[in-house]
This record gives structure tokens, sequence and C-alpha cells, in this order.
């Protein structure tokens, strides 16, 4: 039985795959550079930009999506919502206050980890004698 494929891309060499294979090295290094500075509040998009461009590297050329029109526009498309649902759910994360003993409206008479049967310190929600932990 003979078996004949035929393409309507151009293959791609192995000059290609050893020029991405490079790249992605170069990005995995920056990656693990950056990694070292604190961008601050831009940490995660940084971390972010560089593995979007190593994902679009690997997504175009070793899975043919440069060729495939159709399956690119699903996966971009997946992309598109996964960004949509991060998104929203940073803004619900960023609107919310940190809960810690000392704001909290109501004495708290109990909470997991406190010993049964001790006082709690009134306004902080903490057993008497210990302090509240409060991070920096």
């Amino acid at each position: 039985m003979e078996h004949t494929h035929e393409h309507d891309h151009p293959i791609t060499g192995p000059k290609t795959y050893m020029t991405i294979l490079g790249a992605l090295v170069v990005l995995t290094v920056i990656t693990v550079w950056i990694a070292q500075f604190d961008f601050g509040a831009a940490n995660t998009v940084v971390a972010l930009l560089v593995a979007s461009i190593k994902g679009a590297l690997v997504a175009l050329f070793f899975m043919h999506l440069r060729h495939d029109k159709f399956n690119a526009v699903i996966f971009v498309g997946g992309l598109f919502f996964l960004g949509v649902f991060l998104i929203f759910s940073l803004f619900d994360i960023s609107t919310r206050q940190t809960v810690l003993p000392s704001n909290l409206k109501e004495p708290v008479q109990a909470f997991p980890g406190a010993p049964l049967g001790k006082p709690v310190q009134p306004g902080t929600g903490m057993p008497k004698g210990q302090a509240p932990v409060v991070p920096e």
C-alpha cells in the first residue's frame, strides 16, 4: 500500500527547528535571569509575557499552527478566553480587603487552630497572651 502526503504548505526544515530551539533556550535563560529581579506589581506581567512568547513559538512551529488557519483560530480563541477569565479574577482579587483578626467587625470567639476554652482579647479575636501576626 502506497501512502502519499500532499502538503499545501512548505515543509519546515531542520534549520528552522534548530533556530526555534535556540530561541526557546535563550528565552528560558531570560526567564531565569528576570526571576532574580523585583519588578513589583509587574512581576506577573513580565513572566507571562516571556512565557507567552515561548508558547507562541511552540504553537506556531512545533504544533504547525502557522500553516493550519482553522486550528490556529480555535487556539487563539482559547487563549483569548483564558485571558478574559484571568483578568476578571485579578480584578476580583484586587478589590478584596485583607482579613486580619484586627479588622474584623465582630470579635471572633473561636477560629481554626485556636486552643479551646482560652479567653479572647477584645477587638483582636486572638487568645489572650498571643499577639496578632500582621503581614509586612
